[in-house]
């Protein structure tokens, strides 16, 4: 089961899209617009519109929202690491590094206040991605690139007669220990995954069936079709 194109959900309308270009557009849930043209509709159409449209709204939020959420637990524990370390220069250029490692992932997934957006991908893809992708990556950057920076720093400091005392005071976070806490919230959004697999494919069924009436009856949405369950 699969998104075929990629679905953007705001307050006020929904977009599809195909090579990042709308090509459809739903305004609040009951108007109709195929690239670009306004497309007349009956009441039938209209509440058909409706019923796929809601959801929508319902469904791929929640999917974005997971994703997300697994990937700001890492970010957020990794972050943790920086705050009352070094000056401000300093904490943000290390967020700025964490953010441009990890904006790649985020290209498949966003959600900013109540806009989300959801690129063309498989339920299987999303299980992958939060198992085999953002995981060991995550782990990669803990381990690696803010690993060097701490361990770094915390030389530094130890050396700082300025900053002895206080480095011999605090407790230091190891890698090891990020990580664990890093797989652990993981660990959690997979399993929350894994129990509404098959919630998700049953809604995606629901979603189909709404969606291929809705292209009989306007068969201009034929080509922009949101959902594959073949894949």
């Amino acid at each position: 089961m699969a998104f075929v194109h990629g679905i953007v959900i705001a307050p006020d309308h929904i977009r599809i899209l195909q090579n990042n270009r709308t090509h459809v557009q739903i305004n609040a849930d009951k108007q109709l617009f195929i690239r670009g043209e306004w497309q007349t509709l009956n009441v039938e159409d209209t509440q058909l519109l409706q019923q796929y449209s809601q959801d929508l709204r319902k469904f791929v939020p929640e999917i974005v929202s997971i994703a997300v959420d697994g990937v700001e637990l890492g970010l957020s524990s990794i972050e943790m690491m920086f705050a009352g370390v070094g000056n401000k220069s300093q904490q943000a250029e290390w967020q700025e590094l964490v953010r441009e490692t990890t904006f790649q992932w985020m290209s498949r997934f966003v959600r900013t206040n109540e806009h989300f957006y959801l690129a063309p991908q498989s339920l299987n893809e999303l299980d992958y991605f939060l198992n085999a992708e953002l995981k060991p990556q995550l782990d990669n950057l803990a381990r690696h690139t803010v690993g060097a920076v701490w361990d770094a720093l915390r030389d530094a400091l130890r050396h700082s007669d300025s900053n002895f005392e206080r480095v011999d005071n605090q407790e230091w976070q190891s890698v090891g220990q990020l990580v664990e806490r890093i797989n652990l919230g993981l660990d959690a959004k997979m399993i929350e995954m894994e129990e509404k697999s098959a919630l998700f494919c049953q809604r995606m069924q629901e979603l189909d069936q709404v969606e291929q009436h809705l292209q009989q009856r306007i068969p201009a949405l034929v080509p922009y079709d949101v959902l594959a369950l073949k894949h």
